[in-house]
């Protein structure tokens, strides 16, 4: 029995020897992707402290009332990605209507699933909304979104914000655009 164990114990040390001396595998991604063997890194926010810059443009419509014309909107967000899944998003808009030219800067957070390379988002922003020749007015837009970042880094979203104006409800605007952005 004793030399039947002395063999066992041989065996093992011989395969375990062959399992460490493999060699590393291999990707076809692009350089500088690889992590281990095989895996891919993300560039969704996998690292803290990643920064986006984004521009915004698409429709804003009134939730009430005479609407906006014309129904357009532009603006630019910079973003911190704190982890992959949460990012805080500072933005500023501007709606060059001839019956409510309005601007507005925006501060908040965004959640998003790890997803890659769709990342599907919700969030909410706090602000100020100032409206040409009226008095400034709060605001508070929830925000849902779809990002699709590429290995490149490039950003390309589809967003909606609703931008409730606590001092007069009718004024609430609804934004509903396109972004795309660099993340560094």
């Amino acid at each position: 029995m004793n030399h039947a164990a002395r063999r066992v114990l041989l065996a093992s040390i011989l395969a375990a020897g062959a399992a460490v001396a493999q060699e590393r595998g291999t990707t076809a991604g692009p350089e500088g992707s690889e992590v281990g063997k095989g895996g891919y890194d993300s560039p969704a926010g996998d690292r803290p402290g990643a920064f986006a810059f984004t521009l915004d443009g698409g429709g804003a419509f009134l939730t009430k009332g005479a609407q906006i014309s014309p129904p357009l909107f532009a603006g630019v967000t910079l973003s911190y990605w704190n982890y992959e899944f949460y990012r805080v998003d500072l933005s500023g808009f501007y709606i060059p209507a001839n019956n409510a030219k309005v601007w507005g800067v925006l501060l908040g957070p965004s959640f998003h699933t790890t997803t890659y390379p769709i990342a599907f988002s919700a969030g909410f922003q706090v602000g100020l909304d100032i409206p040409n020749g009226e008095s400034v007015r709060f605001i508070f837009s929830p925000r849902i979104g779809m990002d699709f970042i590429t290995q490149s880094h490039f950003q390309l979203g589809i967003n909606a914000n609703y931008d409730m104006d606590f001092a007069n409800f009718d004024r609430s605007v609804i934004r509903v655009y396109l972004s795309i952005g660099y993340r560094f």
